[in-house]
């Protein structure tokens, strides 16, 4: 279920395996100096149509020359359909609608072979998926006759323009060790395998086919269950290629429990199906309060080198989408490249920030500012900590252009650099201090603690919406629903996701709820609760906007509620609007997601100071 969660997000990792009767074409590196570099290195990176969709055919063209710049000489399409949608929909031109404005597949074809780049086409995602698995096995054939479809449909229209850009096939289905703890499930994925592999071998012979394990070291099967779940999988279908994600980015493991599973998936290869080869899919994120962001270059490249005895190659997710210069900080591509030539990441810290201050500005925000500091690649991030505890990771580069234009220029955060840390209790004293950190991961020392304190609000002691009636324009989703009654019950839901009082909405759109108190009354502060859980993709929302009528047909903005910074941990945040006078009826809470994640609430209040 975290899987299906995550998955929301486009830093979502994503693992591969080939799929082939012939021998594995060895990756070409690509001229000398860093390139032949005999440091653990990335040869390929997943991309996902949507942010090649977003961009100009210049900035396309920019992001392959990255990649060669970074020794990656090969680019895997994470989907080019998608079966989940009713009817289903391609990523370029075909007979089924369209859901991209461009063709994203032959625009990345086209700038891959200029770099001589090699491309695998991934068939068809879908959503299902995460409910289905290998349980409904109509469900799962009728999937493989679609991706046998499909690739013909892929070859037809860009098999002889791109014969030698092409380099194989990637199947977006997961297989994990939480779903399919039976032999039953182990033999229908081996049936899904051979049914799609055989075809595509048969269209395109030698050229591997690319499928996706991945492992949660937090229960499920265990490493040595996993490793019988792959005999049996091997020893029924043609397997060339395990590249297994690694699952430190998504936190399914931590570096040092890399090697168990990498050994007892290495064992399981050994032991059926020896010509069968293990990569290392290598995730190159990590989870914030904000979605996931680039993982420090050491640690990436701790995690490599730890499954390094194991594996022939590493592949990434995603160093288009955590590293490349055309969406992230440059810093993260300068230091890859820089540890390429050397084989060290480098180790020169930040200076620190100076001039650090720290002033309440009102009773539940506090304005910090600082001057920017300097390194010698450059400064990535910004770690706050309130009170001792990390409550935000701020981005030193503000890049909201990139990716939506031309011309994606990256704007230092203007000096003094300013964070306000807003949703904060009145009338209490906070402490605060900033450390630099730079792509590497390397550390300034932390600035000489600075403290304000808020000033004090009025009590709301009555809870007018406690039973009242409300209409949401997004209904929850049938996993974490909502009946009608569970915003205004008083049931407070947990740290953990599947406490049955919260309801949850995966969606990247704006959606409202609005609340009908029954009379016209004087309200006082309005209340939202929220749970954020990054690593399962449950985020806060960017802010909730709060207005109000008496009619419920005319509302009138009353103001708007930012998101708490909670840190990277599981946690409850409540939303506060406070210091309100005024009389409604009707309290329309207007929701701002942040990405494509999950939004998980349990409870509204809208409260007034006297009865």
């Amino acid at each position: 279920m975290k899987r299906r969660i995550a998955a929301a997000f486009s830093a979502l990792a994503t693992a591969s395996v080939v799929i082939v009767p012939h021998s594995i074409p060895a990756h070409a590196a690509s001229g000398r100096g860093q390139c032949a570099s005999s440091a653990p290195s990335f040869s390929g990176s997943f991309i996902q149509p949507d942010l090649v969709d977003r961009w100009t055919d210049a900035q396309l063209r920019a992001e392959m020359e990255m990649l060669a710049r970074a020794c990656i000489k090969e680019q895997v399409i994470q989907w080019t359909a998608d079966t989940g949608t009713s009817p289903a929909t391609r990523i370029y031109p075909s007979s089924e609608p369209q859901s991209t404005k461009t063709d994203v597949v032959g625009r990345i074809l086209a700038a891959a072979q200029r770099q001589g780049i090699k491309v695998f086409l991934g068939l068809q995602t879908n959503n299902q998926w995460w409910n289905r698995y290998a349980n409904d096995e109509a469900w799962l054939d009728a999937e493989a006759a679609y991706a046998n479809k499909l690739a013909d449909d892929l070859w037809q229209k860009y098999g002889s323009t791109y014969r030698d850009t092409i380099a194989g096939w990637y199947l977006s289905f997961e297989v994990d060790n939480w779903n399919f703890p039976s032999t039953v499930t182990w033999d229908r994925m081996a049936s899904f395998y051979q049914t799609v592999g055989t075809h595509l071998n048969q269209l395109t012979t030698g050229m591997p086919v690319v499928i996706s394990p991945f492992y949660n070291s937090s229960g499920g099967l265990s490493a040595d269950g996993w490793s019988q779940m792959w005999r049996q999988i091997l020893s029924a279908s043609d397997i060339d290629v395990i590249a297994m994600q690694d699952g430190v980015g998504a936190g399914h493991a931590t570096t040092e429990q890399l090697p168990e599973w990498f050994a007892a998936t290495k064992q399981a290869i050994q032991d059926v199906s020896p010509t069968t080869q293990l990569w290392a899919d290598t995730e190159t994120f990590i989870p914030s309060s904000t979605g996931f962001i680039s993982m420090p270059t050491a640690h990436v490249v701790s995690d490599m080198h730890a499954v390094r005895p194991y594996v022939n190659r590493y592949w990434s997710f995603s160093y288009d989408h955590y590293y490349s210069p055309v969406v992230v900080n440059p810093a993260y591509d300068k230091t890859y490249r820089a540890y390429l030539k050397t084989g060290a990441v480098e180790s020169e810290a930040p200076t620190t920030p100076a001039g650090f201050t720290a002033i309440a500005s009102d009773p539940q925000a506090v304005t910090l500012r600082w001057q920017a500091s300097t390194d010698r690649i450059g400064v990535t991030r910004y770690l706050i900590y309130r009170n001792g505890t990390l409550v935000r990771q701020l981005a030193s580069l503000d890049r909201s252009s990139c990716g939506k234009s031309e011309g994606c220029i990256e704007h230092q955060l203007q000096e003094p650099v300013t964070y306000v840390d807003s949703q904060l209790n009145p009338g209490e004293t906070y402490e605060y201090t900033v450390v630099a950190e730079d792509a590497a991961g390397n550390r300034s020392a932390p600035t000489a603690p600075a403290s304000a304190t808020t000033a004090a609000a009025p009590p709301t002691p009555v809870n007018l919406s406690r039973g009242a009636g409300y209409s949401c324009s997004l209904p929850a989703d049938q996993g974490y629903p909502d009946p009608g009654a569970k915003l205004t019950d008083g049931q407070l839901g947990t740290v953990a996701y599947i406490d049955p009082a919260w309801t949850g909405r995966l969606t990247s759109s704006p959606f409202t709820c609005t609340l009908d108190l029954g009379r016209v009354t004087t309200v006082n502060e309005v209340t939202s609760r929220w749970l954020q859980d990054p690593g399962t993709g449950i985020v806060l929302p960017k802010n909730v906007d709060v207005a109000v009528s008496t009619d419920g047909q005319n509302f009138t903005a009353l103001g708007s509620m930012a998101a708490p910074s909670l840190g990277d941990a599981r946690a409850v945040a409540t939303f506060r609007l406070i210091n309100l006078t005024t009389g409604t009826r009707f309290v329309r809470l207007s929701v701002n997601p942040t990405g494509a994640g999950w939004s998980f609430t349990d409870e509204v209040e809208v409260r007034q100071a006297t009865s």
